[in-house]
């Protein structure tokens, strides 16, 4: 036996207030779309927004506010929109990785914009404004200062923390790029070095501006002799490049502000036939995995690019949930890691 079902008649749905759908079928789009001009979603086109709004006036639609809310708000409650710049360097990778892991750890979905084209400035901000409001945080991890500055000088909805892991820090509570510069300069100093070249980096890049300062300015402390070379790029051909002009007289270490450019750096005195560490002793930042491997190995500063991201998004969160913010002193983790580039071979 076959139950009966009791359908609408024509009359019954024409008595029905349309929904999401019937407006979706009207403009002919999708009801996501709908959704998204219902709440004023910025990324929509204008011609697109308009079709929407004209099968809701042709339908008079009206939205359900209660069951919107909720679910908007229950959206937007886990979600955290993730700005990075320069994302292929090894730093900005590193925190990602870190800051992304401990997001999904606490519970949180993400959204990631680059900001990595030719106006990288505009790209963050364009980010942050497709982010803000429609998420329940937003991270940027950010390695310049013009790109830090735009997106300071905005005014947010939803929280926004510029990851503060680049700044220099205080005298207190130093930041990561300080205590990196703080160990290089330690350590050149342990070694009986006096004569230090500082190969620094990108003049825009925020880690190479502290690092830099950071190490001459703690040299300094220990008697040292600075020179900081012209900024390059972070890369290979460009440590290389720094030490064409070099006069191994006037020089007995150079700190490189990360290991890529000295790796180049070494290249270029073995090509001079100048001894590492004899001559001259290399010291790099990063400790990545070719360092072990390069001639002489390089010794570099290790820090964990991984945990500072993790502070980035632990911090984001104690924002988010008015709790107290972590301790950096329990992620940033900064130590030389010496090898043959400084200390020479210890092997009897």
């Amino acid at each position: 036996m076959v139950a009966a079902v009791d359908t609408p008649s024509r009359d019954d749905a024409a008595a029905l207030p349309p929904t999401i759908y019937d407006v979706a079928r009207v403009a002919f789009v999708s009801h996501a779309t709908v959704s998204r001009v219902l709440n004023d979603h910025p990324n929509v086109a204008p011609a697109t927004r308009d079709a929407v709004r004209r099968a809701i006036a042709e339908l008079g639609f009206t939205r359900n506010e209660t069951a919107a809310a909720l679910s908007f708000s229950a959206a937007r409650s886990e979600r955290i929109g993730i700005i990075i710049e320069q994302i292929s360097e090894t730093g900005a990778h590193g925190n990602f990785v870190g800051a992304l892991d401990e997001l999904q750890q606490a519970g949180y979905r993400f959204e990631l914009a680059t900001a990595d084209g030719p106006d990288r400035r505009r790209d963050a901000l364009a980010a942050l404004r497709r982010f803000d409001g429609v998420t329940a945080g937003i991270l940027a991890l950010v390695q310049t200062q013009p790109v830090r500055d735009a997106l300071t000088a905005s005014p947010t909805r939803s929280p926004l923390y510029i990851d503060e892991h680049l700044d220099r820090g205080s005298h207190d509570e130093p930041g990561a790029e300080e205590l990196i510069g703080r160990a290089a300069a330690d350590h050149v100093a342990e070694l009986g070095r006096r004569r230090v070249l500082v190969v620094p980096g990108p003049a825009d890049s925020l880690a190479a501006r502290h690092r830099t300062g950071a190490f001459v300015d703690r040299a300094r402390l220990h008697g040292l002799r600075v020179q900081v070379g012209a900024p390059g790029e972070w890369t290979a051909e460009a440590g290389f490049a720094a030490m064409m002009g070099l006069d191994p007289a006037e020089h007995d270490a150079v700190f490189a502000a990360n290991d890529e450019m000295a790796f180049g750096v070494l290249h270029a005195l073995r090509a001079r036939s100048i001894g590492v560490p004899d001559d001259i002793a290399v010291l790099g930042v990063d400790d990545s995995p070719n360092s072990p491997h390069t001639d002489p190995p390089l010794s570099s500063v290790r820090h964990d690019l991984m945990s500072e991201g993790r502070l980035a998004a632990r911090t984001l969160i104690a924002s988010m949930r008015g709790t107290s913010k972590p301790d950096p002193a329990d992620y940033l983790d900064v130590a030389v890691q010496a090898r043959e580039s400084t200390i020479g071979s210890r092997n009897p």
